[in-house]
């Protein structure tokens, strides 16, 4: 699959330090070598969405927009479990998730 990241997934990943960093590597890895979102692990799609789909990392979640006409990953959101289902990122996502039906 293709990936696309966007500015605070950049932000985010670039404060991971230690076994973090090494899992969002590996998890990227993955990403990149399934051939649909089915083979990932960890990897489930959100209720109430069309595209939106959540990754487990550790103590962290990824948010991805899956696009299937170009089988592209949008990589949108890496937050903290704590923060990962505040209203403001749900908005977000939701957002984005209408722009890519």
């Amino acid at each position: 699959m293709n990936l696309l990241y966007s500015k605070s997934f950049i932000k985010a990943a670039s404060k991971l330090t230690g076994k973090y960093k090494i899992s969002l590597q590996k998890k990227i890895k993955e990403v990149k070598a399934a051939a649909s979102v089915e083979e990932l692990t960890d990897c489930k799609k959100l209720k109430n969405f069309n595209n939106a789909y959540r990754i487990r990392i550790g103590d962290y979640r990824a948010f991805f927009i899956l696009t299937i006409v170009d089988n592209t990953v949008n990589l949108e959101y890496l937050i903290s479990r704590g923060d990962a289902y505040n209203k403001e990122y749900t908005k977000n996502l939701r957002a984005k998730d209408k722009g890519k039906e």
